[in-house]
């Protein structure tokens, strides 16, 4: 069966809005931080974009296990309540989480929303914590406060599955895979597979994702593969060929805890295979901190629709 969604990606350099991008314009839009809040150059960049072309803009949070809509309590019923009658949704993706995107993504799809944009902006470069020592360039100071634990709707108890394929999409901070690994003792026995963005947002950075995670490589018996790590059709092409190849029916588990284009494609995935034991959404819930990246360095625009 040929895959869900069709994607189609857009980039542009530099710090303004990109004159192809000025032009368009979208029925509803969805943020994850207040205007007035400035969680890095980035977000306030998107949130002012968003702001400019599109009719009505929305607030949603995940916290708790719960997703809010400005500020209110949001089940699956009252998402869908907020998109129906939408046919054109931007969901600016710079500032907004993994599981805001799967319960955006899910709700468009049943009511029928016809283009799903996502937004997101790219940084120049990421906060690192830098002490002195050489080796302290590739510590990055991205979030904190994580822990894996489920996300209604896309859970499921790894210990109580058939081992399958669990697909880590890997980031520049060194702390989550460790942390997925010692925390998640059921995957032991699964086919794990370690994604790279390569190539990289910028030349050398693949460098700092690699060398910050291939110490659980050994012991854990993790596969290298590459996906572009700008490219949302990539990470879940991927996602798709490895359901595709699986012939004994068992569950994929996905780790997004890479690129924001790597987690949509990841968020599609699961949203495309709703069944828990099929597709398995492993997630850190990482609390994000302010002044996380320096400048704007790339617009990307990611246009989705049903096949």
């Amino acid at each position: 069966m040929p895959p869900m969604f069709r994607i189609r990606s857009y980039s542009y350099d530099g710090l303004k809005v990109p004159a192809d991008l000025d032009s368009r314009r979208w029925d509803m839009a969805a943020i994850g931080t207040a205007i007035n809040e400035k969680l890095d150059e980035r977000s306030e960049a998107a949130c002012s974009f968003v702001v400019d072309h599109v009719s009505e803009v929305f607030r949603m949070d995940f916290n708790n296990n719960t997703a809010t809509i400005d500020g209110a309590k949001a089940g699956h019923g009252s998402i869908c309540v907020k998109l129906r009658g939408c046919k054109k949704l931007l969901i600016e993706a710079t500032t907004l989480n993994c599981p805001e995107l799967l319960y955006l993504i899910r709700a468009a799809k049943k009511e029928g929303v016809e283009v799903i944009s996502f937004l997101y902006l790219e940084p120049e470069e990421y906060r690192r914590t830098l002490k002195g020592r050489l080796s302290d360039y590739r510590d990055f100071d991205l979030s904190g406060n994580r822990r894996f634990r489920s996300v209604q709707g896309f859970g499921s108890n790894l210990t109580e599955i058939s081992p399958g394929h669990a697909v880590f999409f890997l980031g520049y901070e060194k702390a989550r895979l460790g942390q997925a690994l010692e925390q998640e003792e059921a995957l032991r026995d699964w086919n794990k597979h370690a994604i790279f963005g390569v190539p990289a947002f910028e030349p050398s950075w693949e460098i700092d994702s690699i060398a910050n995670n291939i110490q659980y490589f050994s012991a854990n018996s993790l596969e290298a593969r590459y996906a572009a790590a700008s490219s949302v059709e990539a990470a879940y092409g991927l996602l798709n060929q490895l359901m595709t190849d699986n012939k004994t029916g068992a569950s994929i588990v996905v780790a997004p805890l890479g690129t924001k284009p790597h987690t949509i494609g990841a968020a599609l995935f699961l949203v495309e295979h709703p069944e828990c034991d099929d597709a398995v959404l492993l997630y850190d819930h990482p609390q994000r901190n302010h002044l996380r990246s320096y400048k704007v360095k790339r617009w990307h625009l990611y246009d989705v629709t049903i096949a």
